[in-house]
């Protein structure tokens, strides 16, 4: 690969950044209807507006090339093209990621889009959403709309991003809607049925005979296990089952991973909804490429006295909740004191981008990979001028990109890196006070946009790699 092929750009997702939430015939999604009723959504902030990127978007994919990046990496609001998830399109939201992608192209910069960023829209969330087995046939359907719509002109998709994490904090950690906790059935169920319309999707691409290449997008969970840890190999697998190898050997090998359903049916979780045929789905719909969002680790140890709990932090440092989880005679997450975690209690860990795409190839092979998300979220405030100093996100992100150096040296295919993110935007259930984007937004100021010092810093880094 030259180095000019090379993917340099940033990413956003469409709640999160677009803002007119109900504007030209947009329907309502499910983090509409969580940020406006619920209880649960504990800073009481919404993505209505965001950084308005609805309205913003040349001033973004501008600043974006004159950053120096090549490739803006986006999410599709499914509810903006099918206002009821099925059925009517929105001819009005086919209109608006038109001018978004030719603004792309225009501006020499490669769209990468994901169609499905954790934004159901709510008819089908009503239906049960991902624990629904229909939804399968929903997401092929909005798939092929997506598909003949703007794939003469979009030539690297991505079906689904991070569909671990979404099942995650949907029914394991409840702070994403629907909001079960703990519900390991409906978890497995999810991350079923989302391997299933991946596969679906990727398996509509083909038959379209569209000259781009799909992918999907797995939030990095490579595990390691604690050197005090009596029983390492028994809670690796677990946890590796847990975080992994169901999105993953469905998504790259095409079948389930052999050990899920047994351990699954040990341990008393419901495996109803896999069905016989549904092997022959997941062989048509192996991916081309796998996108990699890197932040950490899951560092684990063995854990049976108590009973299983889930800690998460959606209150930074109105909080001292650490990131974790404790699962009854399975594992729990434990803390390396060598390590630092930030305020919203998650391990900084930039050796887990080695350590992760070491792992990916002696698993898989040669897969081209894209890390498809690295940042650092913080509170910032900013100086006279408006600029913020971001050295602390400088300092991590280079050291997570360093480690990235190294692996392709080592010869792991990586093809591309996207930081996150572009811009300022709506941090779900964080809202707006943690920041990740190289560029500041002044939510009091009209949306304005100020580069941020990572913004300089990650344009001559770019310029620094293709001398």
């Amino acid at each position: 690969m030259q180095k000019s092929e090379f993917l340099w750009g940033s990413a956003t997702a469409s709640y999160q950044c677009e803002g007119a939430w109900n504007l030209d015939g947009k329907g309502v999604g499910e983090w509409d209807v969580f940020s406006h009723e619920s209880p649960l959504n504990i800073n009481g902030a919404t993505g209505d507006v965001s950084c308005d990127f609805y309205h913003h978007y040349q001033e973004d994919i501008q600043m974006l090339k004159a950053g120096g990046q090549n490739s803006y990496r986006f999410s599709l609001s499914w509810c903006r093209i099918l206002p009821e998830g099925r059925g009517r399109v929105n001819e009005e939201g086919i209109a608006f990621y038109n001018r978004v992608i030719d603004c792309c192209l225009e501006n020499g910069v490669v769209p990468n889009v994901t169609l499905f960023h954790y934004d159901l829209p709510q008819a089908l969330a009503a239906q049960s959403g991902w624990a629904n087995r229909e939804i399968v046939e929903a997401f092929a359907e909005y798939a092929e709309v997506c598909f003949k719509a703007f794939g003469d002109r979009v030539k690297l998709w991505v079906t689904i991003n991070e569909p671990k994490y979404y099942a995650y904090c949907s029914n394991i950690v409840g702070n994403y809607p629907p909001n079960h906790k703990l519900d390991f059935d409906r978890y497995f169920k999810t991350l079923y049925h989302e391997a299933l319309a991946s596969a679906k999707a990727v398996a509509v691409y083909r038959k379209l005979h569209q000259d781009g290449r799909i992918g999907i997008v797995h939030d990095s969970s490579n595990v390691e296990v604690a050197p005090q840890t009596k029983h390492p190999q028994r809670i690796r697998m677990i946890a590796d089952l847990f975080y992994n190898k169901l999105i993953l050997d469905c998504a790259i090998k095409g079948e389930l991973p052999g050990a899920l359903l047994p351990w699954l049916n040990e341990n008393g979780i419901d495996t109803s909804y896999v069905r016989f045929e549904d092997s022959l789905t997941l062989a048509e719909g192996k991916v081309d490429f796998l996108g990699l969002n890197v932040y950490n680790r899951f560092y684990i140890t063995d854990y049976s006295e108590g009973e299983t709990e889930v800690f998460h932090n959606n209150r930074g440092a109105g909080s001292a909740a650490k990131e974790g989880i404790r699962i009854k005679n399975w594992y729990e997450t434990t803390i390396d004191p060598s390590t630092k975690r930030n305020l919203w209690g998650r391990e900084i860990y930039p050796r887990c981008m080695l350590n992760t795409l070491r792992e990916i190839r002696e698993r898989y092979g040669d897969i081209d990979i894209y890390i498809t998300e690295n940042g650092h979220g913080c509170y910032e405030t900013p100086d006279e001028n408006g600029v913020v100093q971001d050295d602390e996100r400088i300092e991590m992100m280079q050291g997570y990109i360093d480690y990235m150096f190294r692996a392709m040296e080592e010869g792991c295919p990586v093809r591309g890196y996207y930081a996150w993110s572009t811009m300022d935007l709506y941090s779900w259930v964080n809202g707006y006070e943690k920041r990740y984007g190289l560029v500041r937004v002044d939510f009091e100021d009209n949306c304005r946009r100020i580069p941020k010092k990572s913004y300089g810093w990650y344009k001559q880094l770019i310029e620094d790699f293709q001398k």
